[in-house]
């Protein structure tokens, strides 16, 4: 295959796991030990356009795991691949491990670990005059390997930020702290099982602080809740991701990975006035009875 392009490749290794290391090996070790302590020096020169190790059919491959890279990039832009290379083996060995690009071999070298001992190799990479468009790329051992694509673009990718503090709710709203997109927007809120259980309405591109966001449905129980920056990508400014079953209005992401942030909403009850009950005794009057008069007739006797 050809490349649209030049790129230019450095290997780098860290360490990140081992068995006792290969600089402790004593003078009685065997030649094995001591191959693997050169090639170790060599790792961390110059690189190497072919392995001069020959594979050896009776030990197992290098693993190679946990691949990272990023997913966009421009024209032109640093970009650093890295994946652990682990020994699988009993021995000490020397195996070649390669950085592909579009299925060419860009970085061959010859990689000394001791048994069950784990590095990191990291590749700098910077590409000059590619296209747009997406590329595989990847490390590879003897017989495992990982890859990747490396979608090329002159437009800058859309990024966004979101803060979502613990905060108290009556469980029809919650506030997102802060969201920054940088293409405008909305935010929409996630429950623990991932649906979406609201959306800010439409936001500028820039950063707003204190977005309210109605609930769809009321939370009537602590819980913990995700934000998540979406894009407006119709530009109608209405949330259509549900509707449209994810093909419009995608989550903004990082690396392939939609941003998000959590926070615990406690929801806590508006307190309840209760009117005072007043009683009111009515007042007893008292009943003022006539005197009475009683009327003595004189008696005349003769």
């Amino acid at each position: 295959m050809y490349l649209t392009g030049t790129l230019v490749v450095v290997a780098v290794v860290t360490a990140v796991a081992a068995a006792p290391g290969i600089g402790t090996v004593d003078d009685g070790t065997h030649a094995t030990d001591r191959a693997v302590q050169t090639a170790n020096q060599a790792q961390h020169g110059q690189t190497q356009a072919t392995c001069p190790f020959p594979a050896n059919a009776s030990s197992e491959s290098f693993d190679v795991s946990n691949l990272s890279a990023p997913s966009t990039v421009q024209p032109g832009d640093e970009v650093v691949v890295s994946a652990d290379i682990s020994n699988p083996n009993d021995a000490p060995l020397i195996q070649c491990v390669e950085f592909r690009f579009e299925g060419d071999v860009v970085e061959r070298r010859g990689w000394a670990l001791n048994p069950n001992e784990t590095e990191t190799i990291t590749f700098t990479l910077t590409a000059e005059g590619l296209d747009d468009g997406t590329y595989i790329h990847g490390i590879e051992a003897r017989d495992t390997g990982e890859v990747a694509t490396l979608t090329v673009s002159e437009t800058p990718p859309s990024t966004a930020t979101v803060v979502f503090d613990n905060q108290t709710s009556d469980g029809t709203s919650v506030t997102v702290a802060n969201a920054t997109l940088s293409d405008g927007g909305f935010v929409a809120i996630h429950n623990e099982s991932g649906a979406i259980v609201g959306a800010s309405t439409y936001l500028a591109p820039g950063t707003h602080t204190n977005v309210s966001v109605v609930l769809d449905t009321p939370v009537v129980e602590n819980t913990t809740l995700t934000a998540m920056p979406h894009l407006d990508t119709n530009g109608n400014e209405t949330f259509d991701f549900v509707q449209t079953n994810g093909d419009e209005d995608g989550p903004y992401t990082d690396d392939g990975t939609p941003v998000t942030d959590d926070g615990v909403v406690t929801v806590v009850s508006e307190p309840t006035t209760t009117p005072n009950e007043t009683t009111t005794t009515p007042n007893e009057t008292a009943t003022t009875t006539p005197n009475e008069t009683t009327t003595v007739q004189s008696v005349l006797v003769v």
